[in-house]
């Protein structure tokens, strides 16, 4: 259920991530590696808020590197 503050609809992280079906882990290894942009929201505890428009976009960046998931070379090519 979306929390709305000051007029404006935000998703906890865990909406977000349900509605681009990634998990917690692969989120948070893609933002330490540098592959997506954080949120820019937070509430009063800290906690991630995404927009409506910052999920539809993590769906459409979740779909790409899903798509084409980075390739590991195997010793000796």
């Amino acid at each position: 259920m979306p929390v709305i503050i000051e007029g404006k609809k935000f998703y906890r992280i865990g909406e977000a991530l349900a509605a681009c079906t990634l998990s917690r882990a692969t989120y948070f290894r893609w933002l330490k590696e540098h592959r997506i942009a954080d949120t820019q929201y937070r509430d009063r505890n800290g906690r991630r808020l995404f927009t409506e428009s910052e999920v539809e976009e993590l769906k459409s960046l979740a779909q790409k590197l899903f798509e084409s998931p980075q390739r590991r070379l195997k010793f000796g090519e």
